[in-house]
């Protein structure tokens, strides 16, 4: 399996910090025996240590770099959030069948080949990385999940809905702002602006935008802003400023992909925050935890990048 492939199967979108949950963080002995329960459902911590340990190996062997403490928040939300879904993504109708986990891992490891040679694929991979076969299938279990509630949710999206074509001028401060803003008064060219002081080209034209696609504080604003004028200045988490120009509206448009992929992992999203909300959560994860898998993994046996 490739280090995308791995990524996808043990990496996490999102640190716990922004889990959406109340957690309990004690200072408990890491030796106890769970790091994590979802009403009551323990998640081992050796389980989070073989997580992490995939993926210390995988990074050394694609030259990627690890942070252990970033990559425990990442793997311990992933775990946190499979369990949710296993016990809440039959809301959705979605279920996972054995058979479709060992086709998804086929797809990955063997694609093309038989039965015995995607069984032989999967031994090499679990232990290249010290994973047993079974944490991988459930590591992949969780991602296919993950994809068909996503997929769920996805169908329920209105198409066509109300569509903005959006432009978008990204620049480094407020100053910058209020000078691009006063060189428009002048009547210099957009495609002009963008060359003077954009720091992404690339968003000059967003293409056609769902109004629900939008940053909330800017979704409003920019459905009554008049065509070829500047939206009030955004400011994004990075420190950079956006002013948004619309060129044309459509009440009745179809979505194009992108656009259904960014209403999709919304609805997703936002579905997994409520259901999150109803589960009893309690999480150990402290500085003795965080000490104990660093030691743990300073003593993993790595391979040589690329071998």
């Amino acid at each position: 399996m490739s280090g995308r492939a791995l990524a996808v199967l043990l990496g996490a979108a999102a640190l716990l910090a922004a889990i959406g949950v109340v957690a309990a963080l004690t200072y408990a002995d890491p030796g106890r025996q769970w790091f994590a329960r979802v009403d009551g459902v323990p998640i081992s911590r050796a389980v989070l240590l073989d997580v992490l340990r995939a993926n210390r190996i995988d990074a050394a062997l694609t030259g990627a770099p690890f942070d252990a403490q970033a990559q425990t928040f990442e793997a311990a939300a992933r775990l946190v959030d499979d369990e949710t879904l296993r016990r809440t993504a039959p809301q959705l109708g979605v279920e996972v069948s054995e058979e479709e986990v060992a086709a998804e891992l086929a797809s990955q490891l063997a694609p093309g080949l038989d039965a015995a040679s995607a069984a032989e694929a999967l031994r090499q991979y679990a232990g290249a990385r010290r994973l047993s076969a079974a944490l991988v299938e459930r590591l992949a279990e969780g991602e296919l999940l993950r994809r068909k509630a996503a997929d769920a949710l996805g169908r329920a999206i209105p198409d066509p809905q109300p569509q903005a074509r959006v432009h978008a001028l990204v620049l480094p401060d407020a100053a910058a702002a209020e000078l691009a803003r006063a060189d428009a008064e002048e009547g210099v060219s957009f495609e002009t602006l963008v060359r003077r002081y954009s720091l992404d080209p690339s968003a000059a034209d967003l293409g056609w935008l769902p109004y629900g696609a939008l940053p909330p504080a800017a979704a409003d604003t920019i459905r009554l802003l008049p065509l070829s004028e500047f939206s009030p200045p955004f400011q994004r988490e990075d420190g950079a400023v956006i002013l948004y120009v619309v060129s044309a509206r459509d009440d009745a448009r179809p979505l194009d992909a992108a656009s259904r992929q960014l209403l999709q992992e919304d609805a997703f999203n936002a579905w997994l925050r409520s259901v999150r909300e109803a589960q009893e959560i309690e999480l150990r994860l402290d500085s003795a935890l965080l000490e104990w898998t660093a030691a743990q993994l300073a003593q993993t046996r790595l391979p040589a990048p690329g071998g």
